[in-house]
């Protein structure tokens, strides 16, 4: 019965028809995954024949050929989310009729709808005004909705709005062989768009006036580039409670430029960041994001103390060896001085001395002393001769070994793992929301490790917490970075003089985490900003501007731009290459490498001050023996 009173009604309204098939092609043409179809069921208009046959049509023409979803407007206070790029229409009582409706349309539309650049709108509205459909439009893009448009069935053509038009929003008319849904953030031309930025010594340097001069280094530049790609009138904002990052309050709200994206006061964040698993469910990311590594940033091993450089030049088990080799050349000696007794020798004086003396005269012989007393006996002299050689080589291959060390220091071992920290006496800068980020990676003793050396600092101060550290060059000072951070903040460090970077990443990283720019959810910037930025990366921009921005970086070592391109990718330095570097090179010899002779030399006039007062004593103990003796005698 009803198809008989749409094909009635069909003869007698033409227009109906026109709309419902332009609905259907539009429809058809986007071929997407879901087309939801919304009615309302309560409203007066529903009633009407020339709404029940449109309904009637659009349902037979959209459902034929696509997958349709049916929803009822009464069954939704607001649109439900959807994972899916999709179309709705939503079908209007003609004219005036529509207009309580179309209020109800615009209260139900979800501002916070994901991927929003995907959802597609299309409101059939016949004979609907201009001044209708710019109520529609503005109420649509007040809710971020950007594609959305009318049929109306007048003028012959389907409308849409123009949200960047010079004055304001404005309605244009689609002709017939345009493309329905158009891309419209191609030229903003100078609509107010609001960066939600903040310092960041490493990606973001404000300029002045940073409202709207903007920022330096890579995210300020990327920041600057995009406004005058999109030609758009940027202002930049900083957080009002002083909190860069943002971080998740227990109530559920958040701070910083979280804070920020999430009520809708900025339109967009670049300042590349972590996101965190509490504030995931509240953006928008741009995609490709990354995965960042979360490393310990530790002072780098310092030069071994040179003050024990005479005894170092062997290992351990030489100088026991050595030591060995003494007390058994001093004992055969001894056991043969004894036996030569045996042998009667005319006119000759044997050598005889004891154990102390014998070990006195190997002493002075091994350091260069001649003899003072040889034995008769061709065989002990031999003997001698012998020690007297092996100490020729050995002091040699000592003092050769001695020089190699001046010119080739050696270092301590890296701080390599978390629990290595127990070894290290160290302050650990990091802002609140590192330590919230490594809490649920590390082990309870790992934490508490991190947690006893801690400086918890404000996000307020996140982005120049280590600047003054390092310019005084603590080396009590360490850091939980990024990785590229790390490796961007080795090369500032970077030691000329050492040829070694002052700083050094643990291999063991804390966490790994999603590292992206974020939007408020349902931004419709997303498409145009995410294109934008992939473009960026995968032309290799990110990396140019990254290390332009480090040779004109204030304070960065000369030679810090070749070692960023030697370290490349990597998140560590290979100590081995270091050191390997350092022994091709030619070192100068400072303080840290001859302290070991002066101080040497300082235990040898300590001992020389020593013995000389040993033996003023004894010189003034054996007079007043005497005198005692002789008073004693006289008396």
């Amino acid at each position: 019965m009803k198809f008989l009173v749409g094909l009635l009604l069909q003869w007698y309204l033409p227009g109906i028809y026109a709309l419902a098939e332009i609905a259907c092609r539009i429809a058809v043409e986007q071929n997407v995954q879901v087309t939801y179809l919304y009615r309302c069921a309560s409203c007066p208009a529903s009633f009407d024949a020339d709404y029940s046959a449109l309904e009637l049509d659009l349902y037979r023409c959209v459902g034929s050929r696509l997958p349709v979803i049916t929803r009822n407007m009464e069954a939704h206070e607001l649109e439900p989310f959807r994972r899916t790029d999709s179309l709705s229409i939503f079908q209007i009582p003609a004219a005036e009729k529509g207009d309580s409706l179309v209020r109800r349309i615009l209260d139900m539309l979800n501002p916070h709808q994901r991927r929003k650049h995907m959802h597609k709108y299309l409101f059939v509205w016949p004979n609907a005004g201009r001044h209708q459909l710019l109520r529609l439009f503005r109420g649509s893009w007040a809710k971020k909705l950007l594609y959305g448009l009318a049929i109306t069935g007048r003028e012959n053509g389907t409308f849409d709005f123009d949200p960047f038009a010079w004055g304001g929003l404005q309605v244009i008319q689609r002709l017939d062989g345009e493309v329905p849904y158009a891309r419209k953030v191609k030229d903003l031309r100078g609509y107010p768009l609001r960066f939600s930025m903040f310092t960041d010594p490493l990606m973001a340097m404000p300029r002045s006036p940073v409202e709207t001069a903007g920022y330096q280094a890579v995210d300020g530049v990327a920041a600057r580039v995009v406004g005058e790609m999109l030609n758009a009138s940027v202002t930049y904002v900083f957080p009002e409670d002083n909190e860069s990052y943002g971080r998740c309050l227990p109530n559920g709200n958040y701070t910083g430029v979280v804070s920020d994206i999430v009520g809708g006061h900025t339109h967009f964040a670049p300042n590349s960041r972590f996101v965190l698993d509490c504030i995931w469910p509240a953006v928008e990311v741009l995609y490709p994001y990354t995965r960042r590594n979360l490393h310990l940033v530790v002072p780098a091993s310092a030069i071994q103390p040179e003050y024990l450089i005479f005894v170092r030049v062997f290992r351990r088990t030489v100088w026991y060896l050595l030591l060995v080799t003494l007390l058994v050349v001093v004992l055969v000696f001894w056991v043969m001085q004894r036996l030569q007794r045996r042998i009667p020798r005319r006119g000759v004086i044997q050598f005889q001395a004891t154990w102390y003396e014998i070990l006195e005269m190997f002493g002075k012989t091994h350091v260069g002393e001649p003899a003072g007393r040889l034995s008769s006996f061709s065989s002990m002299r031999t003997f001698l001769m012998g020690w007297i050689l092996f100490s020729y080589v050995l002091s040699t291959i000592y003092f050769a070994k001695l020089e190699s060390g001046f010119v080739r220091p050696s270092y301590e071992e890296q701080v390599d793992r978390v629990d290595d920290l127990v070894h290290l006496d160290v302050h650990i800068y990091a802002v609140t929301t590192m330590y919230d980020a490594v809490r649920s990676a590390l082990t309870e003793h790992q934490y508490g490790l991190l947690e006893n050396r801690s400086r918890q600092l404000p996000l307020g101060i996140a982005t120049s917490y280590y600047q003054p550290v390092v310019r005084r060059r603590d080396r009590r000072a360490a850091f939980i970075m990024r990785d590229f951070h790390a490796r961007d903040f080795l090369a500032i460090t970077y030691d000329s003089q050492a040829e070694r970077p002052a700083y050094h990443i643990a291999r063991e990283y804390l966490r790994s985490m999603i590292c992206t720019y974020i939007l408020p959810r349902g931004s419709p910037f997303l498409h145009r900003l995410e294109s934008l930025y992939s473009g960026f990366l995968e032309h290799g921009f990110f990396e140019h501007w990254r290390q332009m921005d480090l040779i004109t970086r204030v304070g960065a070592s000369p030679d810090a731009e070749e070692f960023l391109e030697d370290l490349g990718d990597q998140t560590d330095t290979d100590s081995g290459s270091n050191e390997l570097a350092i022994r091709n090179k030619k070192v100068v010899l400072t303080l840290d490498i001859l302290q070991g002779a002066f101080y040497l030399w300082s235990v040898g006039i300590g001992i020389s001050c020593l013995g000389f007062a040993v033996e003023h004593a004894h010189w003034f103990w054996r007079r007043q023996t005497l005198r005692n003796a002789v008073e004693a005698r006289t008396s």
